[in-house]
């Protein structure tokens, strides 16, 4: 039987967020010991970011529950008068905070503690929710578990009639989360652009590109990464949460391509280059990287991001290096 007794219990540093609450997309990305989920803002609100904690407590990796809504938490004890609260609850845009049962990845049953802050921009708008959780472990024989098999809960949806915007209200009804009056489609990312003003949200909601986003200071440790980079690069996001960008670095990365492109990005620039990086296992690829600064709502850097993608050898350019170097070695043949 796994335990969830303090599985998420805080650390001093969280003490503020634990009586301010989590008010900005850019709070809820610190890295924190609290158990912290982020889903987009509008049904079937799906999930953007889970940490560490969070998987501690669940059992679930980050990318398996990647763009699907927290359904999967619910079985037959969680009482539904508690789902219906927060859906009204949040209806009125109001923090939720309720003490439900659900169950982990291999169906134990656990209290969940669950407060649900909205997040809004600068305007107002909703663009994201964030939920705390707290788990407690429920005594032998309260709440029976359920034959789970972890690798069998995701089912396929692949040849589905269904309607999709009848599907998202399906999720989000399913969800137990909030039903907040938002635009339908919120959630369909696209593509994130290449240079110019990229704010948290579109980073985060961007599941096309493999994105990691780091602290903007050193030593830079990793507060997020997309699924398509797990894929990319082999390792998991509790893997790497608050490690740096190194554990990509071997023998052949180009140590001096990569303090002009940090040069850049510290300036406030966007900058791109190609280099040798090293997936977990120690596989070498050809990593075309553009890194860039990412603003908060206050129109500050919060954080720096890199998007991956991954080349053959033949589209390496023959002298790969960003802007910024290339500037400087032009500058050095003049003298």
């Amino acid at each position: 039987r796994r335990s969830h007794q303090a599985s998420c219990a805080p650390c001093f540093s969280d003490l503020a967020s634990l009586k301010m609450g989590v008010r900005t997309l850019s709070e809820a990305l610190q890295l924190s010991d609290e158990c912290r989920v982020i889903t987009t803002g509008s049904a079937p609100f799906n999930i953007v970011h889970t940490n560490k904690a969070w998987s501690k407590l669940t059992g679930f990796k980050f990318t398996e529950v990647a763009n699907r809504s927290n359904s999967f938490l619910q079985g037959p004890h969680t009482e539904a008068k508690l789902v219906e609260r927060m859906r009204a609850a949040s209806e009125k845009g109001e923090t939720t905070r309720v003490r439900v049962v659900n169950y982990d990845r291999y169906g134990t049953p656990f209290y969940n503690s669950i407060e649900i802050f909205p997040l809004r921009d600068m305007a107002g708008k909703l663009t994201h929710y964030c939920g705390v959780l707290h788990g407690e472990d429920i005594p032998d024989g309260v709440v029976p578990p359920i034959d789970r098999k972890p690798e069998e809960l995701f089912g396929s949806t692949s040849g589905s009639s269904t309607d999709p915007d009848e599907e998202e209200e399906t999720a989000a009804a399913a969800s137990g989360w909030p039903a907040a009056a938002a635009g339908r489609g919120a959630g369909r990312v696209k593509r994130l652009r290449r240079g110019g003003h990229v704010t948290l949200q579109e980073a985060l909601d961007n599941t096309e590109d493999a994105v990691v986003m780091t602290q903007p200071h050193p030593p830079y440790a990793i507060t997020h990464v997309n699924a398509p980079w797990c894929e990319m690069c082999g390792y998991t996001l509790e893997e790497v949460e608050g490690l740096s960008s190194s554990i990509l670095q071997g023998a052949e990365t180009d140590e001096a391509l990569l303090s002009e492109l940090m040069a850049s990005v510290r300036r406030g620039e966007s900058s791109s280059a190609t280099l040798v990086n090293y997936k977990k296992g120690g596989a070498r690829f050809l990593n075309q990287v553009h890194i860039q600064p990412v603003f908060n709502q206050n129109d500050e850097v919060d954080q720096f991001m890199a998007m991956l993608h991954e080349v053959d050898e033949k589209e390496r350019p023959p002298h790969a290096a960003p802007a910024a170097a290339k500037k400087a070695g032009r500058r050095g043949e003049r003298a």
